[in-house]
């Protein structure tokens, strides 16, 4: 029987996105896992863009192994988180180090401590190649990836930036990103008998076609453009109505310019993950508007699990990989226009909409998984652990 690989993750905090992975790792009979952030999220932590306290409602640290380190996100943090994480690793002795990249000085600094420890490192992360870095920022990015063994690529622009970074092609392995495919997929078809009633509440008709946003109500996410393409859409005669899904900064604003646009707008309010089937069962399109901050966008991947077609702007990172054009949604380039123009095309021909959100579905269930993503971690783990394309 050939001996478990073992493996340790080093990330900054319990993710809703990611724990299921992790439990589904564990499980796995050729990985030994162990989990170790740096430290959990209260209420109040977890609302910061929000707009209010709260806490995930489904569990984040059930079914894998996993502990805490305890150690605060700032630089006088940093003794201590990499005394503590050296701590962890010795302990665990593993065959190779997932680190989820470098958002913070704790996480920047695993890299270099895994070289000193002696640990190949596997990075998977989700920065891509559409974003124009200054030079102190591309060097430090150089600087990282040069002390990693191997990087699971998320997606194609996420797989650019490697290379524009030197990391070598041999060390990228196909991964995914995903959402928990099977949990969105039973939500969607659980839901589905209650599209009707919910579109009533929200004061949708069924001539409407109403394009759902879901996500934090944040400048860069830009929903205010989607308000103003909205407004376009229907001076031009389109029965557009609009679904914002989430909570933040902007909610009161969007209020205010719904109202005066004359866009019937319905917001949701924050809804938490059992309650996600809200934001998507009574649309009929998504859009994801965002600038570049946004390097994914798992919104999107959510949404077409749903079987709605997208838009999305071309500044998005799941852009290149999730809307093939005319066929899963649609991409848009520039601001209102650009986007009222795409959401023309799907509001005016209904039964093409709805075949794109088909089509996406199934493109994301067979290319964006957990499988997916984990056969390419244990790709690259297999090969760093036998010293196939370790730094």
């Amino acid at each position: 029987m050939r001996q478990r690989l073992r493996l340790v993750v080093v990330t900054t905090h319990p993710i809703q996105y990611m724990t299921p992975w992790f439990r589904s790792l564990s499980g796995d009979p050729e990985l030994d896992l162990e989990v170790v952030f740096f430290r959990e999220l209260s209420a109040a932590q977890q609302g910061v863009g929000f707009g209010q306290a709260f806490q995930w409602d489904v569990p984040l640290r059930e079914g894998y192994q996993s502990r805490v380190l305890g150690v605060g996100p700032g630089v006088r943090d940093l003794p201590s988180a990499l005394a503590r994480l050296a701590g962890a690793v010795r302990q665990t002795r593993p065959d190779a180090a997932l680190i989820t990249g470098w958002n913070e000085p704790g996480l920047a600094a695993a890299y270099p401590l895994m070289r000193l420890l002696r640990v190949p490192v596997i990075v998977r992360g989700d920065s891509n190649a559409l974003r124009q870095r200054p030079p102190h920022v591309c060097l430090l990015h150089r600087l990282l990836l040069s002390l990693v063994s191997a990087a699971v690529v998320v997606g194609r622009s996420n797989g650019q930036f490697y290379l524009d970074n030197q990391v070598p092609a041999a060390r990228l392995f196909d991964g995914a990103h995903f959402v928990e495919t099977q949990r969105m997929l039973t939500m969607a078809q659980t839901h589905q008998q209650d599209r009707e009633a919910l579109r009533a509440e929200y004061g949708f008709g069924d001539a409407d076609f109403v394009f759902a946003f879901s996500g934090k109500h944040v400048p860069f996410k830009r929903p205010m453009l989607l308000l103003e393409a909205a407004a376009l859409a229907r001076r031009r005669g389109l029965p557009v109505k609009l679904l914002f899904a989430g909570a933040g900064e902007l909610t009161p604003a969007l209020q205010e310019r719904a109202a005066a646009l004359d866009v019937p707008a319905h917001l949701s309010g924050f809804l938490n993950q059992t309650e996600l089937w809200k934001a998507y069962v009574p649309a009929d399109a998504f859009v994801l508007p965002s600038t570049n901050r946004e390097t994914w966008g798992l919104v999107t991947n959510e949404a077409m699990l749903f079987g709605l077609p997208v838009v999305v702007s071309d500044q998005v990172g799941c852009g290149p990989d999730l809307v093939i054009g005319g066929e899963t949604g649609l991409v848009f380039s520039g601001g209102a226009e650009g986007l009222t123009e795409a959401m023309g095309r799907l509001a005016s021909d209904r039964e093409a909409a709805r075949a794109m959100g088909l089509a996406g579905r199934k493109l994301v269930v067979a290319r964006y998984s957990m499988a997916v993503a984990t056969a390419g971690l244990k790709a690259a783990l297999a090969a760093v652990a036998h010293g196939g394309s370790a730094a």
